[in-house]
């Protein structure tokens, strides 16, 4: 094997090799995955001195550090099982969030789960959008932009779902309303790390549901992400068999997943 490198470092310090990877996974991942990937600590992989790959590292969910990256560039393959076992050794790697169009950080992950005898869940569906099942069941009209001085009330209403979010500038919220009551609250936001994609989130107020709310929230705001010039994209937890059937017929494809694989 190769003399082998790795160093700490910071995104900028290698925008090709993210560039190249995005190409590799043809940018259809959700603000989940980006986050978990970019907003991890970024490693080069260095191979007597020349930058072949990165990979990432974050803390565990359930203890040790966990990999939500790995890539290497195509001449360097080879080295590819070598450099998973090392990594995992000496970072005490315990776990891998994995998108299942990185063929080969899957090929890797699901390797070294078999030869240890553990297991996998499903954590994630992600979406792209394509067509409507049917129009939107409340229209663009009915969407309001979130000022924020409601902020508080929106966070309260929604449980919480964008608890941490309000003070990125990056997210806009918006409030779908008939004849003056709310009946649910989206959002979109830049995809980290990519500028080519926005994601969508939406939540249903308790009272208004299965009236088709979620529905016109993800294609009203997916409308105004496509008239930016930008690839909507969606996200959902595995297990939430509610929502899942809803962003299907808002024209949301669920062409990737994300596998939690543990190690130990």
């Amino acid at each position: 094997m190769k003399n082998w490198n790795f160093k700490e470092t910071n995104w900028n310090a290698f925008n090709s090799l993210k560039d190249a990877y995005l190409r590799l996974l043809a940018q259809k991942n959700d603000g989940f995955h980006a986050d978990m990937l970019f907003g991890a600590i970024p490693y080069l992989m260095e191979t007597d001195g020349c930058p072949a790959g990165f990979f990432t590292l974050q803390d565990g969910w359930d203890g040790g550090k966990m990999l939500t990256g790995f890539y290497l560039e195509k001449a360097y393959t080879p080295s590819a099982q070598d450099l998973f076992s090392r990594i995992m050794a000496e970072f005490n790697v315990t776990a891998a969030l994995v998108a299942s169009n990185d063929a080969l950080f899957v090929a890797l992950a699901f390797e070294k789960m078999n030869a240890l005898g553990t297991s996998f869940v499903m954590q994630a569906y992600n979406f792209t959008f394509g067509l409507p099942a049917r129009p939107a069941e409340f229209g663009p009209e009915c969407l309001v932009p979130v000022q924020s001085s409601e902020y508080e009330k929106m966070n309260k209403l929604t449980d919480g779902q964008w608890n941490g979010c309000f003070d990125n500038p990056a997210f806009r919220y918006f409030a779908l309303k008939k004849d003056g009551e709310t009946l649910g609250y989206g959002s979109i936001f830049p995809v980290l790390g990519d500028e080519t994609r926005m994601d969508i989130g939406n939540f249903t107020l308790p009272q208004h549901r299965r009236k088709g709310v979620g529905r016109s929230l993800l294609i009203n705001l997916a409308q105004i992400v496509l008239n930016k010039g930008k690839t909507p994209v969606a996200g959902c937890w595995y297990g939430n068999k509610e929502s899942i059937p809803t962003i299907k017929s808002s024209g949301f494809l669920p062409e990737t997943r994300l596998f939690y694989i543990k190690f130990i």
